[in-house]
């Protein structure tokens, strides 16, 4: 995937969010998941499995993605970012969820871990509901792009947060 530092205004804005969602995925699965808490920190509670999508998911081999780099990382946290743009709460709460759940990809092959049928039938929606949520939610985080409600870049986002 051709990744872009900046978002091309006179092209097909909700094309490159849902390519920039990708990435932001990707980025997400690579990052390392151990040596998160300090050396002397333990917890007790044993660790607990939340989906069995995830006990279907064999490893491949050893081979480990390559690690994000920071610019990865901050690209990544601007896409997430967006998602709040679409409504606090219950305001399209469907979207979110759509949007969170096509964003779970295999860390080695870049794969979507759920398909567009297993997502609608978590959301007792069928796919091309699924699908056509997802696209709106690209569309609506376009269109507050465009119209300058959403920072595009880490500072852009800088410098509408320093100012408020």
């Amino acid at each position: 995937m051709k990744r872009r530092h900046r978002m091309d205004l006179s092209h097909d804005v909700p094309k490159q969010v849902a390519e920039w969602m990708d990435e932001a995925a990707l980025t997400l699965a690579a990052l390392p998941a151990h040596g998160l808490r300090p050396s002397g920190a333990r917890g007790f509670w044993p660790d607990i499995v939340p989906d069995e999508e995830d006990l279907e998911w064999t490893r491949d081999s050893d081979i480990l993605p390559p690690r994000p780099t920071p610019d990865d990382v901050s690209r990544m946290d601007l896409v997430f970012s967006w998602l709040t743009f679409l409504g606090e709460r219950d305001a399209n709460r469907e979207l979110r969820l759509v949007v969170q759940l096509y964003m779970r990809v295999h860390p080695i092959s870049g794969k979507h871990l759920l398909s567009w049928e297993k997502i609608g039938r978590k959301l007792g929606i069928g796919r091309n509901t699924a699908q056509r949520r997802y696209l709106t939610a690209c569309c609506l985080i376009a269109e507050k792009i465009r119209t300058g409600q959403i920072p595009v870049d880490r500072l852009d986002q800088n410098a509408q947060f320093s100012t408020s």
